[in-house]
C-alpha cells in the first residue's frame, strides 16, 4: 500500500498537468478542424434584396409611338425586391489568414421596374397617374471567385472581410421572354443573359464541435449595361443604362 501511494500521486499530477493541454487541443479543434485543411467544402443559404440602378436617356420623357395614349412618362423607378439562393462552397487555404473561395449558387431573384405616366389633361381626379409594373424574371447561376481575409481566431470566433468578382448567367427559360404577338403594353423589359459584377462584404466564423457556421453580409454591384434593347419597345425606350445592385445576407456551413 505504501509503495502504491507515490505511484498514485505521480499519476494524479500527470493527469492534472495534461488535462489543460488536452482541453486546449480539443478547444482548438472545434469546427471540425476545417481551418487546418488546405481544401474543404461546404454549402450556403442566401437572402437577397435587389434593385436596378437606372440611368435614363436625355429625352426619356418623349413618348414612344406605342405609348402615346398612356400620357406623359414622368418617372421610371425600381424598388427593392427580395429573392433567395442555395449554394455550394470550395475553400482553398493560401496562408494562415488568407483563403480563396469559389461559391457557385442558384439564385432566384426577380426584379421590378415601375413606369409612371401622368394623368391626361382634364382628368376628373387629382391622383390618377398610371403606374405600370414590369416584373423582370431572373434565375441565375452565380459563379463568384472571392478572397477571404481573416483575423486571428479569438476563442470560437473569427471576423473576416471578403471581396472579389462574379459572373452570373440567367437560366430563365427563353419562352418566358418571348413576347412575339403581344400588345405593345404587354411587352417585356429584357436583360442580357449574363453579366459581371464585383462584391465585398464582412462576416464572422463561429466554431461549433464538428462544423463552422459563418453569417455574412455582402454588397454586389454589376459592371456594364444589363439592358437588352435589341427589340425596342415602350419599356426599354427611355432607359440608357440598367445596372443591378443587391444586398445579400448569407449563412455558410463548413
Amino acid at each position: 500500500m505504501k509503495t502504491s501511494t507515490p505511484i498514485f500521486i505521480v499519476y494524479a499530477i500527470c493527469v492534472f498537468m495534461l488535462a489543460p493541454a488536452y482541453g486546449q487541443q480539443r478547444f482548438q479543434r472545434w469546427g471540425g478542424g476545417v481551418d487546418d485543411e488546405t481544401l474543404h467544402f461546404g454549402f450556403s443559404f442566401h437572402y437577397i434584396n435587389a434593385d436596378y440602378k437606372i440611368a435614363l436617356k436625355p429625352d426619356w420623357q418623349l413618348p414612344h409611338p406605342d405609348a402615346t395614349e398612356m400620357g406623359n412618362l414622368i418617372g421610371v423607378s425600381s424598388p427593392f425586391y427580395h429573392g433567395m439562393g442555395l449554394g455550394l462552397l470550395a475553400d482553398l487555404k493560401l496562408a494562415e489568414n488568407i483563403n480563396i473561395r469559389f461559391t457557385p449558387s442558384l439564385v432566384f431573384s426577380n426584379k421590378i421596374v415601375n413606369y409612371t405616366f401622368a394623368a391626361p389633361t382634364g382628368s376628373p381626379t387629382i391622383d390618377s397617374n398610371t403606374v405600370i409594373e414590369k416584373l423582370v424574371r431572373a434565375s441565375y447561376i452565380d459563379l463568384p471567385l472571392l478572397f477571404k481575409f481573416k483575423s486571428d481566431r479569438k476563442g470560437n470566433y473569427r471576423g473576416y472581410l471578403i471581396g472579389g468578382g462574379k459572373y452570373s448567367i440567367n437560366v430563365t427559360s427563353g419562352k418566358r421572354y418571348d413576347d412575339t404577338g403581344l400588345a405593345p403594353v404587354e411587352k417585356y423589359l429584357k436583360t442580357k443573359p449574363g453579366y459581371f459584377s464585383y462584391e465585398a462584404g464582412i462576416g464572422f466564423d463561429i466554431y461549433f464541435d464538428f462544423f463552422k457556421m459563418s453569417p455574412e453580409v455582402r454588397w454586389v454591384q454589376s459592371v456594364g449595361n444589363l439592358l437588352d434593347n435589341r427589340d425596342p419597345n415602350m419599356y426599354n425606350h427611355p432607359i440608357e443604362r440598367l445596372m443591378l445592385r443587391n444586398f445579400q445576407v448569407s449563412l455558410f456551413f463548413e
